[in-house]
């Protein structure tokens, strides 16, 4: 931009001359009012013009149903979801009291999610699309619900272990909608409370750990692979070690519940709890599922 200056006889700034059109107009305006009735000066300071500062208004904020905080949760505990699996767990039932077998609520609600970027669909892991939380979703749902000690997120899925934690979702789900638990910490968040982290090592950690309506609380074991009777024997072990030698105020939990696809897992597990039979209850998987 060029500036040209002309001044009258009398030693006056009479006017600029812009040499580019626009706004800078009005800028034009404001300096030959200010000039004018002063004297020349071999300096001017255009620091001591008027100026206007564009007023910048926050975005309005965005909010989300406690439902579907709820979906979020869910998502990030169990590390990622299905929509048939978000659908029997939060849409099944409408607020009519119905059940509802239709996915079509469930995806516009879910899409929602998606949408604002609060969860991202992955597409390579298996045939169906499954939701993850987004570190946006994780910090609104942090922010929104401070008082809760939430795990870190995963941003992709393990696909060697895609079927046992599809199921263990699967499990809680139906446990929960029939009222059987009413608290469920899983394994992610076990591994980030600090009195659980101590004294369940990953290699004895549970999948889960939930609370009944009594208030009792019962490690939560999903088998459906078979393991090495020496990998059963240890964790059995630490098991009645922890429901055992501690005081009943410090135990973590009180009985273990085992979940087995298998009816020959169910056996050699069962085989190395005989003499603590009561602190052991088995069950097997396609009786929780209905299968």
């Amino acid at each position: 931009m060029r500036i040209t200056t002309r001044w009258s006889a009398g030693g006056y700034l009479s006017h600029f001359i812009f040499h580019q059109s626009g706004l800078l107009n009005g800028l034009c305006l404001q300096i030959e009012r200010l000039a004018k009735g002063k004297s020349m000066q071999t300096a001017y300071s255009f620091f001591d013009l008027p100026y206007v500062v564009q007023k910048v208004t926050s975005q309005k904020g965005y909010r989300l149903t406690e439902r579907e905080l709820d979906v979020l949760e869910f998502v990030l505990e169990m590390k990622f979801s299905t929509l048939e699996d978000l659908h029997a767990k939060f849409f099944k039932v409408t607020k009519l009291g119905t059940v509802s077998n239709s996915l079509i609520w469930a995806r516009q609600r879910v899409h929602k999610l998606v949408k604002s970027e609060m969860l991202q669909i992955l597409t390579d892991v298996c045939a169906r699309p499954l939701y993850v939380i987004t570190q946006k979703g994780y910090l609104f749902l942090r922010n929104s619900r401070s008082q809760k000690n939430y795990c870190r997120p995963l941003l992709d899925v393990d696909g060697r272990f895609f079927d046992h934690d599809q199921r263990v979702a699967q499990v809680r789900i139906v446990l929960e909608n029939s009222g059987v638990v009413k608290e469920w910490i899983s394994e992610r968040q076990l591994s980030e409370i600090d009195e659980y982290r101590k004294c369940l090592p990953t290699e004895f950690r549970p999948d889960a750990i939930y609370v009944t309506p009594e208030g009792k609380r019962v490690a939560f074991e999903l088998e459906i692979a078979r393991k090495t009777k020496e990998r059963y024997q240890q964790k059995v072990k630490r098991y009645i070690h922890m429901m055992t030698a501690a005081p009943d105020a410090e135990r973590l939990f009180e009985e273990v519940h085992y979940v087995c696809e298998k009816e020959a897992v169910w056996n050699l597990i069962q085989d190395h709890t005989q003499l603590f039979q009561p602190l052991f209850r088995f069950t097997m998987l396609s009786e929780v599922l209905g299968e």
